[in-house]
């Protein structure tokens, strides 16, 4: 069995005392490590954890390595100045064990530890009627303490431990939790009630491909959700649901195309339930090159069949107004205008901007496509609307006939699939 002592000592040194005496007892196949560069817990299948009492709590270090222990055998060691019977000892140990994610404790020790004489002579000094004041009482239990962790102490945690990983290794291993799959479509989400059609038909594809495996959608942004009154949850609010209704493991198909504000979104709001969930995110399509040619051949799929060849299509992609997708949207021009020279994309927010991609020339005959997954505002109104500032009103008043295609991209089967197969089909059995 392999086991590790991790442990979080300050000037006292009283835990780490403790610490080197169960890991000496342990044998040489025992790890002995501080909390702050203890190797991965999954690593290990017994974990002593050993911490000194700070303001009732672990210290710093040891609360971010437990919180990190997931369905793990362990035992706790803990030093402390109060008595180890005490209700505040047992306060301060339940602390300990809440932190752990579904972890078997197998055995806990608890011993006082002596003072520094800096910190004794500020006890010292407190006035008898403060919380921590210096009593008769105080006095005593604090002269007890000084004489600890003891050699009696340290070889009773050895024993102690010993006795409860030789009993671990010879418990039968326990049976691995039922796997529960589901997976979460995020997309940004649109008020434009048509735009709907186009987050059903990347539901139904993921549907298609894993007809056992629940798919819910959310929408991340939250000035979409106001809008529609709340009636689409955010991604927060289903990974909760979906843990409640005891989900082990999902997946989330991030529905956004390029890596920008919105997908670090995603990502830190999926990051508060990893310690809970198996949970991981799907790249957007335009996060690599290979991923973006099939992407975009996909996407190629969609242009009207009315369409002649030397007829230009031009795509609004949606961009980022601080530039920070500028290089993927135009590796994604790129790669449209190898499949097609008269394939031309441009952004509403940062490169390639509308002035360019017009620049070189346009066929008298213009097919306007929203690149977005879903054909909302942007779509609806800077692409294809009436008003002055719109491109179909620029390209109308340069004497172009536009034809638009207000059909967002997850209406198209080929990109639906594409972004359902993501997910390879027996990955969530």
């Amino acid at each position: 069995m392999k086991t590790l002592v991790v442990y979080a000592s300050r000037e006292s040194k009283n835990t780490e005392k403790v610490a080197r005496a169960i890991a000496q007892k342990l044998g040489d196949n025992c790890v002995l490590a501080e909390a702050a560069s203890a190797p991965p817990p999954e690593n290990f299948d017994f974990i002593a954890l050993g911490f000194g009492v700070y303001r009732g709590w672990p210290d710093g270090d040891m609360i971010a390595y437990m919180k990190r222990c997931r369905r793990r055998n362990v035992g706790l060691f803990m030093t402390l100045g109060a008595w180890p019977d005490s209700n505040h000892a047992a306060v301060c140990l339940g602390r300990a064990e809440g932190l752990l994610d579904h972890c078997q404790v197998k055995t806990t020790f608890v011993c006082q530890g002596a003072y520094t004489p800096e910190f004794l002579a500020k006890l010292k000094q407190m006035p008898p009627d403060s919380p921590h004041g210096w009593t008769p009482e105080r006095a005593g239990r604090v002269a007890e303490a000084m004489k600890h962790p003891d050699a009696n102490d340290l070889s009773m945690a050895a024993e102690q431990f010993a006795a409860a990983v030789t009993k671990a290794a010879a418990a039968p291993p326990r049976p691995a939790p039922p796997v529960k799959s589901a997976i979460v479509l995020a997309v940004f989400g649109s008020a434009v009630p048509t735009a709907a059609a186009a987050y059903r038909g990347l539901e139904q594809a993921l549907r298609r491909d894993h007809p056992d495996t629940p798919v819910v959608c959310a929408y991340t942004s939250g000035m979409v959700r106001r809008k529609l009154n709340e009636s689409m949850p955010s991604v927060g609010k289903v990974l909760k649901q979906l843990l409640l209704e005891g989900f082990t493991r999902v997946r989330v198909v991030a529905g956004l195309l390029s890596v920008g504000e919105e997908y670090h979104k995603l990502l830190s709001e999926v990051s508060a339930f990893e310690r809970s969930l198996a949970v991981s995110v799907t790249k957007p399509p335009l996060s690599d090159l290979p991923t973006l040619r099939r992407f975009v051949s996909a996407v190629a799929a969609g242009v009207p069949r009315e369409r002649k060849p030397g007829e230009t299509v031009l795509f609004m992609g949606h961009g980022n107004h601080d530039g920070r997708a500028d290089f993927q949207y135009l590796a994604a021009a790129s790669v449209l205008a190898a499949l097609d020279k008269d394939f031309k994309l441009a952004c509403v927010e940062g490169n390639p901007a509308f002035a360019e991609a017009v620049g070189d020339g346009l066929s008298p005959k213009v097919w306007l496509m929203p690149l977005m997954l879903a054909a909302g505002d942007h779509a609806v109104n800077d692409l294809a609307g009436d008003g002055p500032g719109s491109w179909r009103s620029d390209l109308t008043s340069h004497g172009h006939e536009c034809v638009p295609v207000l059909r967002g991209l997850g209406e198209i089967p080929q990109v639906a699939a594409f972004f359902a197969g993501q997910i390879p089909k027996d990955e969530l059995m």
